[in-house]
């Protein structure tokens, strides 16, 4: 999570059992919230990570619930 209200990449594909981590590199507290049934909302602080194993295929948006207007993210689970 770089500076300016976004997540880079904001697209990313990674094999079925991929742990995917997110670092938050603001200043500002930010959260990863996933569809329901995968996690729960993960607040993210200053210098803090958060990780999520994503097990099966398929296409995982996820945004940042402080900020939803802005930053959003699209993690694509491709079969190993």
């Amino acid at each position: 999570m770089p500076r300016s209200y976004r997540f880079a990449p904001a697209v990313i594909t990674v094999p079925a059992g991929t742990t995917v981590t997110w670092t938050n590199n603001d200043q500002f507290t930010h959260s990863v919230q996933l569809p329901e049934d995968e996690a729960p909302n993960t607040v993210v602080k200053p210098g803090e990570t958060t990780q999520h194993t994503f097990q099966e295929p398929g296409t995982y948006p996820y945004i940042c619930s402080f900020h939803p207007n802005d930053m959003t993210g699209t993690v694509v689970v491709t079969a190993d």
